[in-house]
């Protein structure tokens, strides 16, 4: 048989190059593998985290900015009392609470004070929900609608107001009334009845519930009150708002300035009466709608509160954020620079 040269040398050469991977390179590329995805999963966890904190934090800052504007809006439109002629005028402080408005006085005139102040120990009775340790603020004024008093319907429950620019009207001169037929002042032209103008008494306060009751929850929020009627109503404007606090501006020479800054009334003077405030400073903390995620939790803040003092919140994973104001009461405020 023939016997080819260098054929047996050839055959093992062929068989280790068919061998594979052994079990050590397998052990090793798999723990390489695993390690590449367990990165890249970490990778995408710190990422979703991230963008989820990133999310929370813009509705943080925009739920701030709500609350703080929300209060701006109607603070600066106390005591507008439309066509009454408040210079001079004496006020009234009726109880926050009423459903029955009773702080109108013809004659001698009298109006119920631009704005009320809880203070954060001052407790009443239509705000069961009131967060503990928190203000309360009431804002009191007329509609910026006026009406003609024909278009309310007889079984009209709100109080409206009417006042006369005729001078051949007997007095008083001032109607604050639910019942359409009561309102017969005139107008200029002593030719129709004058136009009504809706009383408006709100009070802006923090819950410590969104929705409270049975079944409800525990996220502090920032409401308000509304006389409707007979009765008040309860709204929700921002979710997360756990901490009002307020500084009162109190005009003690009737220049429209404020001179003094305190927590409510005091004393026997000026500043012992809700119509000399002139100015607002408002702190509010809001905290962020979840706890932080991605596992590091929010340590305890302390956050200082103008002339009212220092704040601090525990560290149960919430952030916070204070935002502080200073809103001036335009009409109380200007009334006085005319005189």
């Amino acid at each position: 048989m023939a016997h080819t040269p260098g054929a047996s040398g050839r055959q093992p050469a062929a068989r280790r190059h068919a061998r594979g991977l052994t079990l050590v390179e397998l052990m090793v590329g798999l723990s390489l593998g695993m390690a590449i995805s367990v990165a890249a999963l970490r990778l995408f966890a710190d990422a979703s985290a991230s963008g989820h904190n990133l999310q929370r934090a813009s509705m943080h800052i925009e739920n701030g900015r709500y609350a703080v504007e929300a209060l701006r809006e109607d603070l600066e439109l106390a005591g507008f009392f439309g066509e009454i002629p408040v210079a001079g005028v004496a006020y009234t402080t009726p109880d926050p609470c009423e459903t029955d408005p009773s702080g109108f006085v013809a004659e001698p005139l009298a109006l119920p004070a631009p704005l009320q102040g809880l203070a954060a120990g001052q407790s009443a009775a239509c705000l069961a929900s009131r967060q503990p340790g928190t203000d309360a603020v009431l804002v009191r004024r007329l509609d910026i609608d006026a009406l003609d008093p024909a278009t309310l319907g007889a079984g009209n429950a709100h109080t409206h107001l009417q006042v006369s620019f005729c001078d051949t009207d007997a007095p008083p001169g001032l109607v604050a009334a639910r019942d359409p037929a009561e309102f017969t002042l005139r107008n200029r032209a002593c030719s129709a009845p004058n136009r009504v103008r809706a009383y408006v008494s709100r009070i802006y306060f923090v819950a410590s519930c969104s929705r409270c009751g049975p079944g409800g929850d525990q996220t502090p929020t920032l409401k308000r009150l509304d006389l409707v009627g007979r009765s008040h109503v309860e709204t929700s404007i921002v979710q997360g708002v756990e901490t009002l606090r307020v500084e009162y501006g109190f005009d003690t020479d009737s220049d429209g300035a404020a001179d003094a800054w305190r927590t409510g009334t005091a004393g026997s003077g000026p500043e012992s009466l809700w119509e000399n405030v002139v100015a607002l400073k408002l702190h509010a903390v809001v905290r962020s709608p979840e706890p932080v995620s991605g596992g590091r939790a929010a340590a305890p803040q302390a956050f200082q509160l103008g002339g009212i003092g220092p704040l601090q919140t525990p560290g149960d994973g919430y952030v916070r954020r204070l935002y502080t104001t200073t809103v001036r009461l335009e009409n109380p405020s200007a009334a006085r620079e005319r005189w």
